[in-house]
């Protein structure tokens, strides 16, 4: 989970949206709203740790650029998939990551 999807925000959200969505959420999840040593509160404290993580990241513009850097290297390096055929749909040989995918050997040697 990124911290962007922790704030229920975009990438692309401006300075103000993360600051909105920081102040409401804060609002919603405090704990002291919840009943003392209850189950909910817990969960509150967890979640406004994970809500004020994402947010002292993302507030200051230089440790947000560093965090997205870090989600583009993530990106790239993301697990590889089976390979599946286009016409067909049974697994080729061959594995990919988020690319154009081509045909099994029986639709490929058919297609000759």
């Amino acid at each position: 989970r990124t911290h962007y999807q922790t704030l229920g925000i975009s990438q692309q959200a401006s300075a103000d949206d993360i600051k909105h969505s920081h102040r409401s959420l804060v609002k919603r999840f405090h704990p002291d709203l919840f009943p003392s040593g209850s189950e909910a509160q817990a969960e509150a404290e967890s979640r406004m740790r994970e809500i004020n993580v994402a947010y002292a990241a993302l507030s200051n513009a230089r440790n947000r650029a560093s965090y997205d850097e870090t989600l583009r290297q993530q990106a790239f390096y993301r697990e590889p998939k089976p390979e599946h055929c286009q016409r067909c749909g049974e697994p080729t040989l061959y594995w990919h990551l988020e690319q154009n995918v081509g045909l099994c050997e029986s639709c490929g040697r058919s297609r000759r």
